[in-house]
């Protein structure tokens, strides 16, 4: 091996700062519970050492050498907990951990590299082989540098650490949301908040206003401080500023661009505008965006922006990847679907995904002489089958405008965190958004 591919895989492992935090884990040892994601930075005999020691720390056991040994680790292992047990590290933990996390992510994406290349080049597998590969590998890097890897695995169900921790904090919150308060407040209550690694699908048919409940939902959360991201597949950024502006002044849009402002409005729309500079919330109009091109910006605003809640409006109109002629679109949008639910849970944070419902409304409509709109249930979703099963939440919004311009109702038609049921909205014709009606 040469002297410059010597150094540069030397550059991946950072020994020193591995030893290093298994000694700040011997002297302190409840840093390896409330940061165990770091164990899956550390390589080979220091990767082991640090899992046993965690078990031992979890179990309640004495870090000792015998207490290794009746657990089972080998005198290589034993040789090295008693060189590192006794030394006090000269770096802080968030420090090594930082160092850990940046060597994990660049070992992750050149190993990963280095693959593609081979496969590649070789020509013996189609290019989606590798690309798949490298987005895999990304998506993971990034993942060690924010300090947690994908849900999921396997684990023994007498592993009830999670689910005590679940229950202690009912009990001490009692009436409380677990996930994140997002304004529609008897909404919160059916879903328990917006929560990581979730698929929340708001489905409404044309015109009823999907976009303004949506955009009503994000000026929530950025005036929390909550970062957002927006996917405005059918407006433009400007169209969306407007609707979004609207939202937070209460002023008239249209009447805003006519320029027939009150001094009241000018300055409603002057508050609204300097708000608007400090949120963070990012839009992205791309039109006919990609699945995978919209996962690769979601990945990066997370990670460098620090968004924690995705929004796509609405998900008929994001493409998918494989051929158009292999697919119908009922096959494009399952696709879609199933790529926004698994990047829910890669991110860790909500996803909520706007859909088209049926102009006709249910499949079983009254064939009765009344005039009133039927209101959607999921057999209204356009495409229905993937987006319903994708979905750990499905609300529907519901407005005759031939009865009533301004009454409306959200139908959480599918909920995996608790109930269904129905909300009443009052509907905001001037500037296209929702609230809820409150309960007598």
């Amino acid at each position: 091996m040469s002297d410059d591919r010597k150094k540069a895989r030397e550059s991946l492992y950072d020994l020193i700062a591995e030893e290093s935090w298994i000694s700040h884990g011997c002297n302190e040892p409840k840093l390896l519970a409330e940061h165990h994601s770091v164990t899956d930075t550390l390589t080979g005999e220091r990767k082991e050492l640090c899992e046993a020691v965690y078990d031992l720390a979890a179990s309640g056991k004495p870090l000792t050498s015998e207490s290794l040994r009746l657990h089972g680790a080998s005198d290589e292992l034993r040789g090295l907990f008693e060189k590192l047990a006794g030394v006090t590290p000269g770096s802080a933990p968030e420090s090594v951990m930082d160092v850990l996390r940046d060597t994990a992510a660049r070992r992750e994406i050149a190993s990963a590299s280095a693959d593609a290349f081979s496969k590649a080049t070789e020509g013996a597998d189609k290019a989606i082989i590798p690309i798949e590969s490298l987005e895999v590998a990304t998506s993971q890097a990034r993942l060690h540098l924010q300090g947690h890897l994908t849900s999921g695995g396997v684990s023994h169900v007498g592993e009830l650490h999670e689910l005590i921790n679940e229950i202690q904090w009912r009990a001490q919150n009692p009436g409380s949301i677990k996930g994140m308060p997002f304004g529609y407040f008897q909404i919160e209550k059916f879903l328990d908040g917006l929560q990581g690694s979730k698929l929340y699908l708001v489905g409404a048919r044309p015109g009823v206003g999907k976009t303004g409940f949506a955009g009503q939902l994000a000026v929530n959360l950025v005036s929390q401080g909550v970062g957002c991201m927006f996917f405005s597949c059918e407006m433009s950024k400007t169209q969306l500023q407007q609707r979004l502006l609207a939202t937070c002044c209460g002023v008239n849009p249209t009447t805003s661009l006519q320029g027939a402002l009150v001094k009241r409005d000018l300055e409603a729309i002057r508050k609204g505008l300097k708000a608007m500079k400090s949120w963070p919330l990012w839009i992205d109009d791309t039109d006919r965006i990609n699945v995978e091109l919209l996962r690769s910006r979601a990945r990066r605003a997370v990670s460098k922006d620090g968004v924690k809640c995705i929004i796509v409006d609405y998900i008929q109109l994001v493409r998918g990847v494989e051929p158009k002629s292999r697919m119908s679109k009922k096959e494009e949008v399952g696709e879609v679907s199933g790529a926004l639910k698994a990047l829910s849970k890669e991110l860790d944070v909500p996803v909520i995904a706007l859909a088209q419902l049926k102009r006709t409304g249910n499949a079983y409509a009254s064939a009765s002489a009344t005039t009133e709109l039927p209101k959607p249930n999921l057999e209204s979703l356009k495409e229905s089958g993937d987006l319903e099963q994708d979905a750990d939440a499905v609300i529907l919004l519901h407005r005759d405008q031939a009865k009533s311009a301004s009454e409306a109702c959200a139908i959480i038609a599918k909920n995996r965190s608790g109930g269904t049921g129905e909300v009443e909205l009052q509907f905001f014709n001037d500037t296209t958004s929702f609230k809820e009606v409150p309960k007598l």
